[in-house]
């Protein structure tokens, strides 16, 4: 699993920190239960490669059955759910039919949006018909002058 870590973030610097632990992290996301491993991230100190204890550690959450690796904000743990869902949801969809969650209430005027955008067309088509009616009338009467 270590490697699975590093090999997720290669942009990150693996010389310094160390995927050290592994905890088993069990939540009911998305109408299931499913399981994740817990990885802390820790920084090391060059001289004597002890664990620098003082910094808030970074964590991945690694996904059991699809072995991805999520990356969450440790300083932040109501969002972890919502997180692991916005990453998984399209691999969680194809194998569990119609798994939709976390999904944002919408305002009124987002609800009614194409409803208000089809009486904009409505009206601009109406208003530009008016005016193509009006220029064929100019037209025919300068033609029977």
């Amino acid at each position: 699993m270590p490697l699975k870590v590093i090999e997720s973030r290669k942009e990150y610097d693996w010389s310094a920190n160390k995927p050290v632990e592994f905890r088993p992290y069990i939540k009911n996301i998305a109408g299931k239960k499913r399981m994740f491993f817990l990885s802390t991230i820790s920084a090391i100190k060059k001289e004597n490669a002890q664990f620098d204890g003082s910094a808030t550690p970074d964590l991945a959450l690694i996904d059991s059955e699809y072995r991805d690796v999520i990356w969450i904000d440790a300083k932040k743990p109501s969002t972890w759910n919502e997180e692991v869902y916005i990453q998984l949801n399209e691999a969680w969809r194809a194998s569990e039919n119609g798994n939709i969650y976390f999904e944002k209430e919408q305002t009124i005027l987002e609800k009614n949006k194409s409803i208000l955008d089809s009486i904009k067309l409505i009206s601009k088509k109406e208003l530009d018909s008016k005016r193509i009616k009006a220029l064929q009338k100019k037209i025919d009467s300068i033609k029977m002058n």
